[in-house]
């Protein structure tokens, strides 16, 4: 990680003597504050330093990048590189420690400014996309691996119970494989995937880009790593990048699309779900 910081922090400070007084704002920015500069996008990083985004964007390539999407890369890498899990626990820990009030309040607290952040990350028309994705699919599967699998079996169970053919693949190696290759083009694969990229969620979305398949990334800071390979992203942001991240935002994002999807099928869900509830009683698994 420091060979990277250090490349990022040579580079923007060669090209320091001829950017603009504005661009020199946004240099002097991005060495202090990289780690947060990195969840922004163009227009985000504009209105903080107060400058037009065309300005950020002439920025990106006045320090040889090929826009602002590759120096974003660069500065997730830098983060990514940086910022353990340790350390942003330890983050949040001596957060918690300095505000005063029980711990219980502050997190709350903490969830619910990180929930008022989603609200203004995730656009409507995304979300609306991505309902529009799941209603129009043969099959719906979901990769969500490591913490995040949870949100994998979430989808899963209430898809199903809807009526929905949803499988979950949080396997690794030939176990996901196994799963992987019944993915077809009708179908639609929505992928959760946070912080860091691993090699299972990078095969899984460039082999359903490859195929044809509708994918949904629900995500804080991959969307530029992904963006040529997904449909729709949804930006779960989850507070601020150097500190512990619960899995709050995402859920909420997540039940939001399963109750989008019942509220435009009602008769459907509301029949499946009687017909396993009859299904129960009658094979006398009912509440097992």
């Amino acid at each position: 990680m420091d060979e990277e910081l250090n490349s990022l922090r040579d580079r923007l400070e060669e090209r320091m003597p001829v950017l603009s007084k504005s661009q020199r704002r946004i240099a002097s920015h991005l060495l202090s504050h990289y780690d947060q500069a990195a969840f922004l996008s163009a227009a985000d990083l504009a209105i903080q330093l107060n400058v037009s985004e065309a300005t950020v964007v002439r920025f990106a390539k006045a320090v040889g990048y090929d826009g602002f999407p590759q120096l974003k890369r660069v500065l997730q890498s830098v983060y990514r590189g940086e910022v353990t899990p340790a350390a942003r626990l330890q983050h949040k820990l001596a957060e918690l420690a300095h505000n005063q009030g029980h711990i219980l309040t502050k997190v709350l607290n903490m969830e619910i400014q990180y929930l008022a952040e989603a609200n203004r990350s995730v656009s409507a028309e995304d979300f609306d996309r991505a309902v529009a994705l799941l209603l129009g699919a043969k099959r719906v599967f979901v990769y969500a691996g490591g913490p995040s699998a949870v949100l994998g079996y979430l989808l899963e169970l209430r898809l199903r119970r809807f009526g929905i053919f949803c499988l979950s693949m949080n396997e690794s190696g030939r176990n996901l494989v196994e799963k992987l290759q019944l993915l077809a083009s009708t179908d639609v694969l929505v992928v959760a995937g946070f912080n860091h990229m691993n090699r299972e969620l990078r095969v899984v979305a460039e082999h359903a880009h490859a195929i044809g398949c509708r994918t949904i990334l629900l995500t804080d800071i991959l969307g530029a790593s992904l963006q040529d390979q997904v449909d729709v992203v949804l930006a779960a942001r989850r507070g601020p990048v150097s500190t512990f991240h619960s899995l709050t935002v995402p859920m909420a994002i997540l039940n939001a699309l399963i109750l989008a999807v019942a509220m435009a099928r009602p008769v459907e869900s509301l029949a499946a779900l009687e017909r396993m509830q009859r299904l129960r009683a009658a094979s006398g698994l009912d509440g097992k």
